[in-house]
């Protein structure tokens, strides 16, 4: 579960990417938080992926930030992608 997740590089990088993203101030956004709830657009998830895969060099389907509720529950999907 992903309070197990150290809030690392890539949880950094997604916090980053999302208060900006969702014009959410950083300090608001935790591996708890709802993707939904912060106001995440589609084209927004979508543009996320591939930024966390040109900065993180994985491979992810954009449809993979859909099946995931909070920003924690994502993050260790892409963090399994990564140990791939």
């Amino acid at each position: 579960m992903p309070e197990a997740l150290p809030k690392d590089e890539l949880v950094t990088f997604l916090i980053r990417r999302l208060a900006a993203l969702t014009r959410q101030n950083e300090t608001e956004i935790g591996l708890e938080t709802s993707l939904l709830d912060i106001g995440l657009q589609s084209i927004d998830a979508v543009l996320l992926c591939g930024e966390v895969e040109d900065a993180f060099q994985v491979e992810i389907d954009p449809a993979l930030i859909f099946d995931h509720d909070t920003l924690g529950s994502f993050a260790l999907a892409v963090k399994e992608l990564m140990a791939a």
